[in-house]
């Protein structure tokens, strides 16, 4: 009796810990939209003119990331400019999803370059991290600009959700980063994480979540505590406008709230009205680029100021 208890416990907790890789690599490996679907996609959602895309000057970019793989982006440049908008899609998408706001940067002298995250698009990469491997894949692209283009180039970083969240990450850790744009992202990983357990399965057992983040560590080097845009925020001197619609079910337009007011000084709060998750420029495109416009502006200014 007293064996078959211990067998029937033992095989438990097996199927349990089995549960919790499996979720684990559900997690880091979601069903992402081929790379051409999310362009036709992007055409009948009315983000993307398919004549403007086919006629503009583009560049097709391949560089090393620091973990081995490619990362693959798209250059959208402007003649004898030393400025570039680096601009960082969401989840499960592709840098079409970007392409919205070229027209929008190329009009103020931007060189802009849409990327594919690590495990999207073309880039490579075995599964995404949420934030803590793409900051450094921003990096990499800051780095390669400041190769091509000398020190002084002014870069500038646009993220929606999970880009939202890499930029913010990566404006934390490197001076080179002018300006920050983050749409729609969220504060803390291990934070949204417990409000979608709870608002998509209804649980409250929370330490799954501590429980899935140490097999992730153990398995990756990482966990979910060390991917919170909204730590060390205060510290941050690096401009951001933060940018949240007020309609978004999926990241809480709370959590933009609480970054704001974590960030002490150099930033903007701009929130959209009737725009559900990563769809503040669609709901809004005129106020979305007057604010963008005018954000900018007010860093150029300071930067002419400084330079006198």
């Amino acid at each position: 009796m007293v064996n078959w208890i211990i067998w029937i416990v033992l095989s438990s907790l097996l199927m349990f810990l089995i549960s919790l890789y499996l979720i684990s690599r559900l997690l880091l490996s979601p069903k992402r939209v081929p790379y051409e679907k999310t362009y036709k996609l992007g055409i009948q959602k009315g983000e993307i003119d398919d004549r403007l895309f086919r006629e503009k000057k583009k560049e097709e970019l391949f560089i090393p990331s620091y973990y081995g793989y490619k990362l693959h982006g798209m250059l959208f440049p402007v003649e004898n400019s030393r400025k570039v908008m680096i601009i960082a899609h969401g989840i499960k998408w592709s840098l079409f999803g970007s392409f919205k706001y070229v027209e929008m940067f190329q009009r103020r002298g931007f060189n802009v370059l849409l990327c594919d995250h690590r495990f999207h698009g073309l880039s490579g990469g075995t599964y995404t991290s949420f934030g803590y491997y793409e900051k450094d894949d921003l990096k990499a692209w800051i780095d390669y600009f400041c190769a091509e283009m000398g020190e002084e180039v002014f870069i500038g970083l646009l993220g929606e959700s999970l880009g939202a969240a890499s930029a913010l990450e990566a404006s934390k850790r490197d001076h080179r980063v002018k300006f920050c744009i983050a749409d729609c992202a969220f504060s803390d990983f291990s934070s949204l994480l417990r409000i979608r357990l709870k608002l998509d399965f209804k649980l409250r057992f929370y330490p799954i979540i501590d429980l899935v983040s140490l097999i992730i560590k153990l398995r990756h080097g990482w966990s979910f505590p060390e991917v919170s845009p909204i730590k060390g925020l205060e510290k941050t001197k690096t401009p951001i406008l933060f940018i949240h619609g007020k309609e978004d079910r999926f990241i809480p337009l709370q959590m933009t709230l609480d970054m704001f007011k974590r960030k002490k000084e150099n930033k903007k709060l701009y929130l959209v009205p009737r725009a559900g998750h990563a769809e503040a420029f669609n709901v809004d495109p005129k106020g979305y680029e007057k604010k963008v416009i005018d954000f900018i502006k007010e860093i150029e200014g300071v930067k002419r100021l400084g330079h006198n």
